[in-house]
């Protein structure tokens, strides 16, 4: 569910970021630190548009407009905030906003987009460029707000592509129109928690494009003594993809209307596996509609615990494992019933401690 009051904090939040110009911005400088944020939805937060500046800064005007969010499926909106002080060094190339899911491991985290002011990546930056003299965010001649940065991430809308609806398998050939359907891509929607990074990017200097993360010195030991305090380039990095972390974020691709593909996973559940943090044991029901009641008993028959499920843009319930009294559940077979309005549907899992 949508943490509505956290969503009108960032809100206020993104409009006085964007007030925040010349020495102000100075004082609120926190380089390599950026601060970012995830949603489940959709966040649409256009400007006021007056040419030329939507040719300039795409979707961008002279007037922040008030924040918005439209609950979606399988969208996830990632938000930053831009450092002016950064975007003003002679080394900066953009940002890297990288992705990865289960657990927040940097080494398996994936590169899904760049805003980009290397040679040759116009096209990735839309945004306004900073003045290096005043700070201040400038298109067109004109001082812009857009101190946030909003990104969906990515392709989570799908895209229509021409297919037959009745295909003739024996002779490989389509028997009726094409018709337009909606492809959707892999993206954030498995309901698995997902994590997401800011970096910024190193501008290329040399002769060879590199297009690699900023390497930023820790030398004032923040995460540990450099290994040769005479090399800055043997301390630890602090523009590091774990250091501008969201917290994990789990959207879905939308509930269902069919009870019968409703299903728990893991099953069986072992407690040992990878992705359980500790004390964090839990279960997923999945392929809910949107709203529906899971009763949870023993093979005995007696009732272990009711969950509640009511959520517009994911189709799963976590259940922590626990009975009503909330303690632990023992190993062995459990049955779950499903009631939506007047359909229900029963089925059976596996849990071994």
């Amino acid at each position: 569910m949508f943490d509505w009051k956290r969503t009108m904090f960032h809100a206020a939040l993104a409009v006085m970021a964007s007030a925040v110009c010349g020495t102000q911005a100075r004082a609120a400088n926190t380089f390599p630190k950026i601060p970012i944020w995830a949603y489940a939805g959709a966040y649409r937060d256009v400007a006021h548009s007056t040419f030329p500046y939507t040719q300039l800064c795409q979707g961008l005007g002279l007037a922040p407009l008030p924040d918005s969010i439209q609950p979606r499926q399988r969208t996830v909106t990632v938000r930053f905030l831009r450092d002016r002080v950064a975007e003003a060094r002679s080394d900066f190339g953009g940002y890297r906003i990288y992705r990865v899911v289960n657990s927040p491991d940097s080494s398996h985290m994936e590169l899904i987009r760049r805003y980009s002011v290397q040679a040759g990546d116009t096209l990735t930056w839309f945004m306004s460029r900073v003045d290096k003299t005043t700070l201040q965010f400038m298109c067109g001649g004109q001082v812009m707000n857009d101190s946030i940065a909003t990104f969906l991430d990515p392709d989570s809308c799908g895209h229509y592509v021409k297919t037959c609806p009745i295909i003739d398998l024996r002779a490989n050939r389509c028997l009726a129109d094409s018709v337009l359907s909606l492809i959707i891509p892999p993206g954030p929607h498995n309901g698995f928690t997902t994590y997401y990074s800011v970096t910024y990017e190193l501008f290329n200097s040399g002769a060879e494009a590199t297009y690699e993360d900023m390497f930023v010195p820790d030398t004032a030991g923040v995460y540990g003594p450099c290994a040769n305090p005479s090399n800055k380039f043997t301390c630890p990095n602090l523009n590091n993809k774990l250091a501008n972390l969201t917290p994990g974020i789990e959207p879905t691709g939308g509930p269902t209307t069919d009870l019968e593909s409703v299903m728990v996973v893991p099953n069986p559940y072992r407690a040992t596996e990878s992705w359980d943090q500790p004390g964090q044991h839990e279960i997923h029901f999945v392929n809910l509609p949107n709203s529906a009641k899971i009763r949870i008993y023993t093979s005995a028959g007696d009732l272990v615990r009711v969950l509640q499920h009511s959520d517009p843009t994911r189709d799963f319930e976590r259940w922590d494992l626990k009975n009503a009294g909330g303690q632990d559940v023992a190993s062995g077979i459990y049955m779950y019933r499903v009631e939506a309005g007047t359909f229900a549907f029963q089925s059976r899992f596996i849990v071994i401690r």
